[in-house]
């Protein structure tokens, strides 16, 4: 009512009313099947994607993964096996190693006893308590204990030798016991006679008795030891 009464009062109206009314069309994309509604929002950033469905075979059959075969398996290995066999061969063969050489024995230490002209320290027979006593010496040797003793003077020294040229009177007829030889070490020292011995045992007991009498700086002993090395020399050289 109120439209033909807008309609009489305006022939601009009543011309809208006399058009023929448009019928709308339902657009098939905004209806659901729930009843319509607007579309349902996509899923939230981030939310993993449901797996696609495994495709099927006909029939509504599943398809399988096939099982890795033995015999296949087997070859690869062996192709791999051979693979690096023919790697193996291109490399060059390593470089042998030298053998080491042999083990040379250690040089044998050379010593030979040598009296020292101008020494005289072994006639100090009145050695001190460091030294083994006379008695202690010649324990089965009574006669060489009662010389030994005889040719002691007052000042220590063998009666025998001569301080003003240091030489002995009676160096051709001295007694046994004076005598460095290997046969009175081992009689009267114990030491053996074996060559060796003898010239290490003999070259320690003047320099122990030098030391004692002229000190461990003195030129007596400087000149012991260097009569000592010229005597090495010497028999190396031969």
């Amino acid at each position: 009512m109120l439209l033909l009464r807008a309609a009489r009062a305006s022939p601009a109206m009543a011309a809208v009313v006399r058009c023929k009314p448009t019928r709308l069309t339902p657009i098939a994309g905004l209806s659901s099947s729930s009843g319509g509604g607007r579309r349902k929002k996509a899923g939230r950033r981030g939310e993993a994607k449901p797996p696609p469905p495994p495709p099927q075979l006909r029939g509504g059959e599943t398809k399988k993964k096939k099982k890795p075969d033995a015999r296949t398996a087997a070859e690869a290995a062996q192709g791999l096996q051979r693979h690096h066999e023919v790697e193996r061969r291109k490399k060059p063969p390593p470089p042998l190693t030298p053998p080491p050489p042999p083990k040379q024995e250690k040089a044998k230490r050379v010593v030979r006893w040598k009296c020292a002209a101008g020494c005289g320290a072994c006639c100090k027979l009145d050695k001190g308590p460091d030294f083994p006593s006379p008695e202690e010496i010649f324990a089965e040797h009574p006669e060489d204990l009662k010389l030994y003793k005889s040719m002691i003077g007052a000042d220590g020294w063998c009666i025998n030798y001569d301080k003003s040229t240091r030489t002995c009177n009676i160096y051709e007829e001295r007694p046994v016991f004076c005598r460095v030889e290997p046969k009175v070490f081992e009689e009267y020292f114990g030491v053996p006679s074996r060559p060796s011995t003898f010239d290490r045992e003999a070259c320690s007991a003047c320099v122990d008795t030098i030391k004692m009498v002229y000190g461990e700086e003195s030129a007596e002993l400087t000149n012991f030891k260097r009569a000592i090395r010229e005597e090495k020399t010497f028999l190396l050289e031969i």
